[in-house]
């Protein structure tokens, strides 16, 4: 096989390993080059070479990337980079940049999530939509230009009409799926004070008015009684519902705060997503920093206390502490 065939099997087996078993290759690269099946099937086997045209379009569809099979060295490492806010991603790209990656790994027989937490995964606001308003408001406004170019979000007192009724479907799209995933989630005693602060910081500045923000505390405080209930039952369970969902191991780091490294395992299939400038994406299946991530993850969870089915002592005492925490800030406004 001449270099370039072999470079163009890696490339494919590459973007091969992206499909869940229940879709066809051949039939999605197909799709994808608006070509025939046999012609899918003859770039498969390296007996026509893709043009670059081509190369470009895989990647763009299935985010992986040709630099990592050219590397000299595993110390180089080749990442996707989705820049919120820059030109076409925008706060719903980002939010459906999620559900995709949900989508994708749920369409695997074996997955697994981990997620080292630096605050509370994105996941579990999308069950009071309130909360959710609210911190889609305070993102876009305070982190983005997007909010400098739309006068909507430039007067002096939130509106929760002012965030588009879509993305909270979204969201609720994004916890349907989350929600059968079994996931690791390695938190701290931080996991609130983000969003306690976002509180804080729009009563201060008149964003919000005082029921608001003890609407919003009270909110807080339900999520955390319902995280605690999820933890005590081991598995993730809708708000007001009882149906079971996917396992949930929660490990609680006194340590550490982690920086929102999400981590996908797909039967032998290893993704990496890091958060880069707050919402900013990098996404890598490049094999030997994968192993690495899952290594580091494996050595927190390792230094970390099991507090989901099990230490019922020291999961009430922690779920106490942030439940406490967040009474009082209630009772300041």
């Amino acid at each position: 096989m001449a270099p370039q065939d072999s470079i163009q099997s890696s490339f494919l087996e590459q973007v091969k390993s992206r499909l869940p078993a229940n879709l066809s290759f051949v039939d999605e690269l197909a799709e994808i080059l608006n070509i025939s099946r046999d012609s899918a099937y003859r770039r498969m086997r390296g007996e026509t070479v893709l043009s670059l045209d081509e190369v470009k379009k895989i990647c763009n569809h299935f985010g992986v990337s040709l630099d990592s099979l050219l590397s000299p060295s595993a110390e180089v490492v080749s990442f996707q980079f989705r820049a919120w806010d820059q030109g076409e991603f925008t706060f719903d790209t980002f939010l459906k940049s999620i559900l995709g990656n949900l989508e994708m790994i749920s369409g695997f027989e074996e997955k697994e999530m981990i997620y080292h937490a630096k605050d509370l995964p994105i996941f579990h606001f999308f069950q009071y939509p309130r909360l959710a308003t609210f911190k889609i408001y305070f993102w876009i406004k305070t982190f983005t230009q997007h909010a400098k170019r739309n006068t909507k979000f430039t007067g002096e007192k939130y509106n929760p009409e002012l965030v588009p009724r879509d993305l909270i479907a979204i969201g609720e799209r994004i916890w349907a799926k989350y929600a059968p995933i079994h996931s690791i989630e390695i938190i701290s005693s931080e996991i609130l004070t983000i969003t306690l602060r976002h509180i804080q910081f729009a009563y201060d500045c008149g964003l919000i008015d005082k029921p608001e923000a003890q609407n919003l505390c009270s909110d807080c405080q339900t999520l955390l009684n319902h995280l605690r209930e999820q933890a005590e039952l081991g598995y993730k369970k809708t708000s007001g519902s009882n149906e079971r969902g996917g396992r949930l191991d929660l490990y609680l780091n006194e340590v550490l705060i982690g920086d929102n490294t999400v981590f996908f395992k797909m039967g032998d299939k290893r993704v990496t997503f890091l958060t880069h400038n707050n919402f900013n994406i990098l996404t890598t299946s490049q094999e030997s920093f994968c192993k690495l991530t899952e290594n580091h993850l494996i050595n927190m969870m390792n230094k970390s206390s099991l507090i989901s089915t099990t230490a019922m002592k020291e999961r009430s005492r922690f779920f106490n502490d942030l439940l406490e925490e967040v009474q009082q800030m209630r009772d300041k406004f």
